[in-house]
């Protein structure tokens, strides 16, 4: 008997032979847009700290815009709409409040392939629409507006076609001349980069 390589044995040789030969792989050819973008998102908000008595979990959205400079930075602005239902003594009961806010947002992404860890924060103004946070000295009679601060991050997917991209994310808001109400919030969000 003369000692021969078994067929599968050549044939595993044979093939490492040709990817070994084979040209390397092309690269991604279609990159994230970058530029001028536009995103729509609707989530959950709810409050810590003073107003979480006070203010049952509601519903969120939000519109940005704004601009990349790079892939890594963007900067934009945002319109936020709230809704809580107030849970403060009675009378009235059944009462909702609104906040609705208008900020400037920095935007930092560490890109790892279709994906892209972020982390963001901003500065703004907040109005509510009602008093009835005043029955429980969130607000002062006739306060309507507080300054904005807020921080956040997520994890975005970038689709087939680079213009688009879906996410997660999460933020954290605090309303120093409402008594220093806090807010947290999830959101999933469509982003189109032009």
């Amino acid at each position: 008997m003369s000692p021969r390589c078994p067929a599968p044995l050549a044939l595993l040789a044979a093939l490492i032979a040709a990817g070994a030969a084979a040209p390397p792989a092309a690269a991604d050819s279609r990159p994230a847009s970058r530029g001028p973008y536009a995103e729509a998102s609707l989530g959950a908000t709810g409050m810590i700290g003073p107003g979480r008595t006070y203010a049952r979990l509601g519903p969120a959205f939000a519109l940005r815009a704004g601009v990349d400079l790079f892939s890594w930075l963007s900067i934009g602005g945002r319109l936020e709409l709230e809704t809580h239902e107030a849970r403060v003594p009675p009378p009235p009961e059944g009462e909702y409040f609104q906040l609705l806010a208008a900020a400037g947002d920095l935007r930092i992404s560490v890109p790892a392939g279709r994906f892209a860890l972020f982390a963001d924060g901003g500065l703004g103004i907040t109005r509510v629409s009602t008093n009835i946070l005043a029955k429980v000295d969130i607000l002062d009679p006739g306060e309507t507006y507080s300054p904005l601060l807020s921080a956040g991050g997520g994890l975005e997917y970038q689709l087939q076609n680079r213009h688009y991209a879906v996410g997660l994310a999460g933020q954290w808001s605090l309303l120093p001349a409402f008594d220093a109400m806090q807010t947290v919030g999830g959101r999933a969000y469509l982003r189109y980069t032009y």
